[in-house]
């Protein structure tokens, strides 16, 4: 891993998301790690020094939602950026405060791009 270039860990059950995003931010300099459920993202943040930022989905099969996943991930890195991605509109609005941002289903990359530039520059 490069120490100038962020680390983003994605999240996302659905494969094409995965990919499409992860290769969006790779495209605009970020190192990407892509996890399929929270419960394998909860794994990589756990054996992964640096990881800068997460952008998880909300529902995904396994124990750990991106609820979940954001909140133990802040038990241990206080300091780590947060963005959680829905489709749902029926996400519970006290939980979608963990987050530092919250992107609603379908959003354009550029939308992502966006939040991720202005949270890494904080």
């Amino acid at each position: 891993m490069s120490r100038d270039r962020s680390v983003i860990l994605v999240v996302d059950d659905e494969e094409k998301i995965r990919k499409l995003l992860g290769e969006q931010l790779e495209s605009d300099g970020y190192e990407v790690i892509l996890a399929a459920s929270g419960d394998d993202a909860f794994e990589i943040l756990q054996g992964t020094p640096r990881i800068d930022l997460i952008v998880t989905d909300v529902r995904m099969p396994g124990v750990i939602n991106g609820f979940d996943l954001i909140e133990r991930a802040l038990a241990s890195r206080p300091d780590l950026r947060t963005i959680i991605m829905s489709g749902y509109t029926g996400e519970s609005t006290q939980r979608t405060g963990l987050a530092d941002r919250f992107l609603q289903k379908p959003f354009t990359l550029g939308a992502l791009e966006t939040e991720v530039k202005s949270l890494l520059a904080a």
